[in-house]
């Protein structure tokens, strides 16, 4: 990169376009897009459980304790919820406002640190892959860990390739205060990818004296006021269940089998990448090609070479380490991708300058099309298969296969502006209106939202404030939660007040095509014989459970007086 091409745009001019690129991606559909089972709706549930009890110390679903991760996620979701809603509101848009910030941070701290090894140009377009990967776009919108934990990771990474060219203190201590972040959201994550990099990067380069850099009391010091007080405040609170839980109860079992039904072979994270990094499939070929010549022993720019080993020595190790281990989940790699869209915004600077990486390129135009039009029919698909109204949408189709074509013609022929540029224009069409438009639609997949609207429109409510019991015996998603209210019997327990017996005006929803002999409206009614009480329905919430594959008809009931009727 020349001092012409980097003094051709100021920095500020990047910075906004990159905030704005990456709110368009992550903005749409957040207020209006349902609560994801499970785990959105069990950490907004939680966060709600916070507020309402004002106990932001101990994490618990309904009445069970939640003892996976550290507190930081749900301090932040309760900061907004608590700012932007009133008492006994549920808004996810609130929850989500984190991810949101999240996925910026990860953003702007990729353009920051790739800027000491590409230049501002090619920071700007490294950044600008990871904003419109389908991975980030997707955990911007879902009120979770994941796109906050990518935000610190890749501050922790810009201040590691920062330092290595020119040891400051402020950004040491930058670098702490983010490891400190990181660890308050997901624990060990982002402390075992640095570890792994530094280890393998010292042993590559047989050299560590560039670490005495990281040396900063100041940033130290708040990292273990970020993380201490908390550990020791929980540790006491729960005589250190909180810790054996996330060990021996979430860790361990993850390390050791498919936990919670998500086990898959090595190489799941491979195959996966490209689907869940596109549209920056387009350059990741070219990317790793980029990455490995760069990297090897020819390599005449040493201060870069020694950058991209760095991002190697981030990427791998840890990568090896996902790709053992039996559980897995699309979104372990994400606090990767930051360096892996710096490979490839190198690739693509290489081939604005130059016709290079043509094998890898004709590959990856191939597979990104490929990928292109699969996302688009699965999409409408959904659509046509769990919307109530016929698609308005239809007439965008053509338009969006055109453009997948035209990116990926344009790439193979050499000309990768044209083809990264019109990858960009079909992702920003394509994202805000799957995201803003069409999930918003699928009425099928909102079971929990469309049976609290229900209760709504018949003056139910199942607040704290009323007297209402609400039992759900077989549909027991987070979601019914986070929609009803705290307060609702789900399972085992709901089956005890069942069998213990009901009163005037309890509620109970039943999934009727998963029913078994106790969830029944025989069943039910039979329970009432002895009173003067009759089970009435209210109304029925028919959908798809896309958490355990189901069609689901949930039936609600109400405990009612039984109607008398006198002969004249």
């Amino acid at each position: 990169m020349t001092e012409t091409d980097q003094k051709r745009k100021p920095h500020k001019f990047y910075v906004v376009v990159l905030i704005l690129l990456t709110l368009w991606m992550s903005v749409p559909g957040i207020a209006s897009m349902q609560v994801i089972d499970r785990d959105e709706a069990r950490y907004a549930q939680a966060t709600v459980q916070m507020v309402e009890s004002g106990d932001y110390l101990n994490i618990r679903f309904q009445d069970r304790a939640r003892n996976k991760k550290p507190a930081g996620i749900y301090w932040m979701q309760a900061g907004f919820v608590k700012a932007f809603t009133e008492p006994g509101e549920r808004k996810i848009w609130a929850h989500r406002i984190v991810s949101v910030l999240g996925a910026l941070l990860a953003v702007l701290a990729t353009y920051w640190g790739a800027i000491s090894v590409l230049g501002r140009r090619g920071a700007f377009w490294s950044a600008a892959i990871l904003a419109t990967s389908l991975l980030m776009a997707f955990e911007a919108h879902i009120a979770k860990t994941d796109a906050m934990l990518c935000g610190f990771s890749a501050l922790c990474l810009a201040c590691l390739l920062r330092l290595q060219k020119q040891p400051r203190k402020s950004t040491a201590f930058i670098f702490w205060v983010a490891l400190g972040g990181a660890i308050m959201i997901k624990g060990p994550i982002t402390p075992t990818i640095i570890i792994l990099a530094i280890i393998a990067y010292s042993i590559w380069q047989k050299e560590t004296s560039w670490l005495k850099s990281l040396i900063n009391m100041p940033g130290i010091i708040v990292a273990l006021l970020m993380v201490v007080p908390w550990m020791v405040a929980i540790g006491y609170a729960t005589d250190g269940a909180f810790f054996k839980d996330a060990i021996g109860g979430d860790l361990a079992p993850k390390l050791a089998g498919g936990a919670e039904k998500h086990g898959a072979p090595p190489g799941y994270y491979a195959l996966t990448l490209p689907v869940f990094f596109w549209p920056g499939i387009l350059l990741l070929l070219p990317g790793i090609a980029f990455a490995k010549m760069t990297a090897g022993r020819k390599s005449t720019d040493i201060a870069l070479k020694r950058a991209i080993r760095f991002l190697i020595c981030w990427i791998v190790p840890f990568w090896i380490i996902l790709e053992i281990t039996p559980t897995k989940l699309p979104n372990y790699p994400l606090p990767l991708y930051p360096a892996i869209a710096i490979f490839c915004g190198g690739a693509f600077s290489a081939l604005l300058a130059m016709d290079v990486f043509i094998k890898t390129r004709r590959i990856s135009s191939i597979i990104f099309f490929i990928i292109a039009v699969l996302l688009i029919l699965g999409i409408f698909a959904a659509d046509g298969r769990y919307a109530e109204l016929p698609t308005p949408f239809i007439g965008l189709f053509p338009i969006l296969i055109g453009l997948a074509l035209a990116a990926s013609i344009f790439m193979w022929a050499g000309k990768a502006h044209k083809g990264f540029m019109t990858a960009l224009v079909l992702t920003g069409l394509l994202t805000p209106l799957t995201y803003g438009h069409i999930f918003p639609r699928l009425t099928d997949l909102r079971l929990g939202a469309r049976t609290a609207m229900s209760l709504n429109v018949q003056n139910i409510s199942t607040s704290r404030a009323e007297k209402y019991r609400v039992l759900s015996p077989n549909f027991t998603e987070p979601s019914l939660v986070y929609n009803l209210g705290t307060d609702i019997l789900l399972g085992d327990k709901a089956d005890k007040i069942i069998n213990e017996g009901l009163n005037l005006d309890d509620l109970i929803i039943i999934d009727i095509r998963n029913s078994g002999e106790h969830h029944t409206r025989q069943y039910l009614s039979s329970k009432l014989q002895d009173q003067e009480n009759c089970l009435i329905e209210k109304f029925v919430t028919a959908g798809f459970n896309y958490s355990r594959g189901d069609e689901v008809e949930l039936k609600t009931y109400r405990v009612e007086a039984c109607k008398k009727f006198n002969s004249p």
